[in-house]
């Protein structure tokens, strides 16, 4: 189902660099991370701004395909059933500031290639469907897809497809592993289905009805599938 003609993922590709301490140098100013508090000097390297995060990560890339890269902090909450991801989006043409932030849950953010969306998205996880985690080993929740363009961030789950399909080829390697090892019955599911509940998630947000209710006969085996399906659709849409 993965169709890479149409988006890869772009990891090490689009950053500059990925470790505390390395200087950023923009137009009129440059910045750099140290001691997770993130400097912006100006060109007389003086400190104009001092802002504080919990575990950052920081690179750039051209988001916007405008031939300058924005500078981007990725920070890492601690929680109960692994790291919480924050996507932190800084403009950096004329002046330096907070375009946006995207709570990703217990995604780590990244980017990728979209002929569909025509250019790059960012794929950060749905933190509504972190409450489904229980097993502290692994957590599994659905993503989302924005696009970055004049300054602002907005979800364009609705132009992409091929993305949603690529994260799910991944939750059903992990559930088909799962039963493969357990017995097809409720109690399995319980313990596997906030994988279930992700790509399910996944499939509704790709637009494909169809293969969500397939995957959902095949692999939820419990008798509350619509209270199930109803909880799903009310956690994408910001209800529940």
């Amino acid at each position: 189902m993965k169709t890479a003609l149409f988006f890869i993922f772009i990891l090490l590709y689009y950053y500059d660099g990925y470790c505390q301490g390395k200087i950023y140098n923009f137009n009129s100013f440059s910045v750099k991370i140290e001691n997770n508090t993130l400097q912006e000097f100006d060109n007389n390297n003086k400190v104009i701004l001092d802002k504080k995060f919990n575990d950052p990560s920081d690179y750039t890339a051209d988001l916007d395909g405008d031939g300058v890269n924005e500078y981007l902090v990725v920070d890492i909450t601690k929680q109960v059933h692994g790291n919480f991801f924050t996507l932190y989006i800084f403009n950096t043409i004329d002046s330096f500031y907070v375009a946006d932030s995207i709570p990703s849950g217990y995604l780590e953010p990244y980017q990728a290639a979209s002929e569909e969306a025509g250019g790059t998205i960012i794929v950060t996880g749905n933190p509504k469907f972190d409450s489904l985690n229980t097993d502290t080993s692994e957590s599994f929740i659905p993503i989302n897809c924005w696009k970055y363009e004049n300054g602002e961030v907005f979800l364009v789950n609705d132009e992409v497809y091929n993305v949603f399909i690529s994260e799910n080829d991944t939750l059903l390697d992990i559930i088909d592993s799962y039963y493969s090892e357990n017995s097809d019955d409720c109690t399995s599911t319980n313990k596997i289905k906030a994988a279930i509940a992700a790509a399910y998630a996944n499939y509704l947000s790709a637009g494909d009805k169809i293969l969500a209710a397939q995957f959902l006969k095949k692999y939820y085996h419990c008798t509350d599938t619509e209270t199930f399906k109803q909880n799903i659709n009310k956690l994408l849409k910001g209800t529940l």
